[in-house]
C-alpha cells in the first residue's frame, strides 16, 4: 500500500461523477475506477450548554429522494429523523416527541461532560454504551445515492418563543467536516493496478468577520478491506472498525495566506485484493493562542499538540468507500415476530413477552426492546415485566442481524385494569 498525507492550504474543488451510493462526501471518480459508493456515521457531542430535543442535518445541492438510508430506530433516543425539501436542497430532522398537554419534549440529550472521552466514533447510540442515555452524545449516519455540494450539522433547542417547536441552537453548529472522496486509476503499467484513493477534510467555514475561521485538530485512523462495507458496521466492537493510525494529529484552519494548512488529505493506493478502505477522524477543539487580529491561530506544534492548544472532543466521523469488487455486504433486514398473544384488558401487573427473528442471511440477532416508548434497551427473546401500573401499555421490539441492519418495529399493546 503506498501512502500519502498531505496538508494543502488551497482548496481545490472535487467534481462529483458516477455515484451510486455516496453519504454526506463529494465523489469524483476516475474512468478506470467507476465507485459503488461512500457510507458515513458520526459519534457527536452535546456542547451547546444546555439540553437539546433533536438534531438536523442540511445536505445542499441534492433532493429528499437521494436519502436511501437513515440511521435511526431503534439506536437511537430520536427515531427515525424527516427528510424534507429545502430552497438549499434536503433538510434531515431527528427530533423529540412533544407533549402539549405536559409542555414538556420527550427526550433531550444532556451536556456532554468535560473533558470529553474519545469514542472510537460508534459509541453513542443504545447498543454502544451502557451510559447512553446520560453520556451527552448522539450517532447519526444518512446513505445517500448523490453527494450534496455541503453539509452543515447543527444541535436543536427549545424555541423559547414558539411552544413544541424546535431551532438551532445559538452556537450550535457542529464542526465535523465531512471528508470528500477521490478516486484516480493506477499508472499505465504499474504492477499494481488498484486505483489511488484520496480523502480531503477541509476545516469549518468561516463564520462572522475574522479573516480564519475555527482551528480544530484531526486524527485520523484507516484501514483496508477485501469485503464491502457497510453502515451497520461501522459501529461499536466489529472488526471493520479502523485501529491503525494513518496522521496522528494535524490542524487545519480556513483563511488564506496563514501559516496553519486548510485542509488534510490522506492518499493511498489499495492493495491488489482490497477494494474498501474505511477511515475514522477524530476532531478536537483548539483551544491554544489565536492572533487578536485576524484570529490566526498560533499552535505551539501544527503536528504534536501540547495539553494547552488541545480542548475537547468535538466528535467523530466515520466513513469508507467501496470499490467494484469483493463480497456482497449485508443488506437485508430481519423480520420480527411476538410468540406472545396480547392479554387486551388484564387485571396481571406481571406479563411474559417472546419474540423471534427470521432473516435470509442471517442466523444470530440483537434485541431492543421500549416499554411505553421509553429509549429502547438491549433486551433478549423472552422479557419479563413486573409491577405495571393500571394504564394502557405498549411493547415494542426490534431485531437487528450482526450488520447491525435493524427490522421494522412490532408492539404490543394490552391495559392492565383495577
Amino acid at each position: 500500500m503506498k501512502k500519502l498525507t498531505t496538508l494543502a492550504r488551497v482548496v481545490a474543488p472535487v467534481a462529483v461523477v458516477g455515484i451510486a451510493v455516496a453519504t454526506m462526501t463529494g465523489v469524483s471518480s476516475g474512468t478506470a475506477s467507476p465507485q459503488l459508493g461512500s457510507l458515513s456515521n458520526f459519534d457527536v457531542f452535546n456542547d451547546t450548554g444546555q439540553v437539546t430535543h433533536g438534531f438536523e442535518i442540511e445536505l445542499d445541492g441534492i433532493s429528499p429522494s437521494n436519502v436511501v438510508y437513515e440511521f435511526g430506530a431503534p439506536y437511537e433516543r430520536y427515531g427515525n429523523p424527516t427528510v424534507t425539501a429545502i430552497p438549499a436542497g434536503t433538510l434531515v430532522t431527528y427530533a423529540s416527541a412533544y407533549d402539549s398537554s405536559a409542555k414538556s419534549w420527550a427526550e433531550g440529550t444532556p451536556l456532554a461532560p468535560s473533558p470529553i472521552t474519545p469514542t472510537m466514533g460508534h459509541q453513542c447510540w443504545t447498543g454502544g454504551s451502557a451510559n447512553y442515555a446520560t453520556a451527552g452524545c448522539e450517532h447519526f449516519g444518512l446513505s445517500l445515492t448523490a453527494s450534496p455540494t455541503n453539509v452543515v450539522y447543527n444541535w436543536l433547542v427549545a424555541d423559547p418563543a414558539h411552544a413544541g417547536q424546535l431551532v438551532a441552537a445559538s452556537g450550535g453548529g457542529v464542526s465535523i467536516p465531512a471528508p470528500q472522496w477521490s478516486v484516480s486509476p493506477a499508472p499505465a503499467g504499474a504492477a499494481n493496478q488498484q486505483p489511488v484513493v484520496q480523502a480531503v477534510v477541509n476545516a469549518p467555514p468561516l463564520d462572522g468577520e475574522p479573516q480564519y475561521g475555527n482551528a480544530v485538530w484531526v486524527k485520523v485512523y484507516m484501514s483496508e478491506s477485501a469485503s464491502k462495507a457497510d453502515l451497520g458496521h461501522l459501529v461499536t466492537g466489529d472488526k471493520q472498525v479502523p485501529k491503525t493510525v494513518e496522521t496522528d494529529w494535524a490542524i487545519i484552519q480556513t483563511g488564506a495566506g496563514g501559516s496553519v494548512a486548510q485542509q488534510l488529505a490522506d492518499q493511498v493506493q489499495l492493495n491488489p485484493k482490497d477494494n474498501t478502505i474505511l477511515r475514522r477522524y477524530e476532531f478536537y477543539k483548539y483551544t491554544g493562542a489565536y492572533d487578536a487580529e485576524s484570529h490566526e491561530a498560533l499552535p505551539v506544534s501544527d503536528s504534536s499538540p501540547v495539553k494547552s492548544d488541545i480542548g475537547n472532543l468535538i466528535g467523530n466521523q466515520m466513513v469508507a468507500l467501496n470499490l467494484p469488487g469483493g463480497a456482497k455486504a449485508d443488506t437485508t433486514a430481519p423480520t420480527a415476530v411476538f410468540l406472545t398473544k396480547s392479554p387486551g384488558k388484564t387485571k396481571a401487573t406481571t406479563l411474559t413477552i417472546s419474540v423471534n427473528a427470521t432473516d435470509p442471511d442471517s442466523k444470530v440477532f440483537t434485541y431492543y426492546c421500549s416499554l411505553d416508548k421509553a429509549i429502547p434497551k438491549l433486551c433478549t427473546t423472552t422479557t419479563v415485566l413486573r409491577g405495571l401500573s393500571v394504564a394502557k401499555h405498549s411493547f415494542t421490539v426490534y431485531a437487528a442481524d450482526q450488520a447491525n441492519n435493524a427490522s421494522k418495529p412490532v408492539t404490543l399493546s394490552w391495559t392492565v385494569t383495577h
